[in-house]
């Protein structure tokens, strides 16, 4: 099972919910605050950590659990309904690859939006990312912090902050080799120098990887993550 940080490219759906609130209305009686179902868990891959994603504040936990992920998309479908929470109609919930699938949810009193990864295992266990984004507290996201420059053309970007990393993600027109070209040179002007695997910088303090690929809308996906070590 992939890391919890590794699930983090999936919270720009989450980040971009707040507009559900328009449609959910706020209930009349407060209802108390969700709680997950109760899940047979296996191995608790991760411990819980707090991300920040665009200034939000993003709580994560990642579980291995016995139950099927048809059965368990049906159970949190539930949960959010029976609890009071918006769910918008299929169409608008993410599509994942790998046969992975995503539901999220609104607490539009609160300002708390529940996002629930289902990665299916080959024995019928099922991997499961577990997030809640708090839009209350958020706060302004902003780019003099960034580790790396964005091109030009850079769109849809989102900055993710966990304890020890960082997480740029963007989507370009520009074509693959023209953003190795790119980061090849921004990043050598900036002490970083190339390290043993495809994609890995290096300087002391730290290393950086580098991933891009063709996305489904004809843009090139970029992603960069940057992790401190010990000098």
């Amino acid at each position: 099972m992939k890391s919890v940080g590794g699930a983090c490219a999936a919270l720009a759906l989450v980040l971009a919910l707040p507009v559900w609130a328009k449609d959910a209305g706020v209930p009349e009686v407060v209802p108390p605050r969700f709680e997950w179902p109760r899940l047979q868990v296996l191995e608790h891959v991760e411990a819980s950590e707090i991300v920040e994603a665009e200034g939000v504040p993003v709580a994560l936990r990642a579980v291995h659990v016995k139950e099927n992920a048809r059965v368990l998309v049906q159970r949190f479908a539930d949960a959010f309904r029976d609890q009071g929470l918006y769910v918008a109609p299929g169409k608008k919930q993410a599509q994942l690859a790998n046969n992975a699938a995503m539901l999220t949810a609104f607490d539009p009193l609160r300002a708390i939006t529940y996002t629930v990864i289902l990665q299916p295992q080959p024995d019928g266990t099922t991997s499961l990312y577990l997030g809640e984004a708090n839009h209350a507290l958020a706060k302004k996201a902003s780019a003099s912090g960034d580790f790396a420059p964005l091109p030009p053309e850079a769109r849809d970007v989102l900055r993710v902050n966990a304890e020890g990393s960082r997480t740029l993600s963007f989507q370009t027109a520009l074509t693959g080799p023209q953003v190795q070209a790119f980061y090849d040179d921004a990043l050598a002007k900036a002490g970083w120098k190339p390290g043993d695997e495809a994609g890995l910088y290096t300087r002391p303090g730290g290393e950086l990887r580098l991933t891009h690929e063709n996305s489904k809308t004809g843009q090139r996906a970029v992603v960069m993550v940057y992790q401190s070590r010990a000098r």
